[in-house]
């Protein structure tokens, strides 16, 4: 079994890094760091099939599991990345129980015996996503599932990022059920808020490198600060 599916069906950490853009080289410094899976972000970065390819490659060489995030919850568009030996896939605007069936039988139908080998996670992210949570939930098939707070947002108040109280609360709200029915799940989350993240009882950590390099560059100049030799104004 990939090892990947194990952690999600033991509900251990899982570390997704979202590379960001064409950036091959960082794989192997995410491997060796600790991550478990390369999150390659078709849907919200410039990157399109070719590069997507190449990222899979990459992350294959250093044994890093990738997750292709589509543009798209077209099959047509999904198989081209099975067909490229993608280890998952990471399925957008699931709304109701049919998109979470079709992105399952689509992974099988491509991939045949290597199918339960495939890691399927779709994303909750709408309004009527919500409301046929259950139904989705119900689907066989499905290893994990991703909350969008900020496409939420949008479905629910007309603005990405809003964080009003009615978002918090619906973000809340899926958190809970997912919980309550033993799926494995998660969001992103910042440092700060990691725990309340554990609290939530989430598994699948979404982290953005460029939230790595933030946190990183902030502790180095903190500590060069530290370093400095005392100013003498004599």
């Amino acid at each position: 079994m990939n090892l990947l599916k194990q952690r999600f069906r033991d509900q251990q950490p899982v570390i997704a890094v979202n590379v960001g853009g064409r950036n091959t080289d960082v794989m192997a410094a995410l491997a060796s760091a600790g991550a478990h899976a390369a999150f390659i972000d078709c849907e919200r970065t410039g990157i399109g099939l070719d590069v997507a390819t190449d990222l899979i490659r990459a992350a294959k060489v250093v044994g890093l599991t990738s997750l292709v995030r589509s543009w798209s919850k077209d099959p047509a568009v999904l198989v081209q990345f099975l067909d490229r030996q993608v280890d998952g896939l990471v399925v957008p605007h699931i709304n109701c129980a049919q998109d979470a069936v079709d992105a399952v039988e689509l992974v099988r139908y491509a991939c045949g015996d290597k199918a339960p080998e495939k890691i399927v996670i779709v994303q909750i992210e709408t309004r009527e996503a919500i409301e046929n949570l259950d139904d989705i939930m119900a689907v066989p098939g499905v290893d994990a599932y991703l909350i969008g707070p900020n496409d939420l947002a949008y479905s629910l108040m007309g603005q990405r990022s809003a964080r009003t109280p009615e978002v918090l609360a619906a973000v809340d709200g899926i958190a809970k059920r997912l919980k309550a029915a033993g799926k494995p799940f998660g969001l992103p989350s910042k440092l700060d808020d990691l725990p309340d993240f554990v609290a939530s009882g989430a598994s699948l950590l979404y982290y953005p490198i460029e939230w790595l390099l933030t946190s990183a560059l902030k502790d180095l100049t903190a500590r060069l600060d530290a370093l400095k030799p005392p100013i003498n104004r004599a």
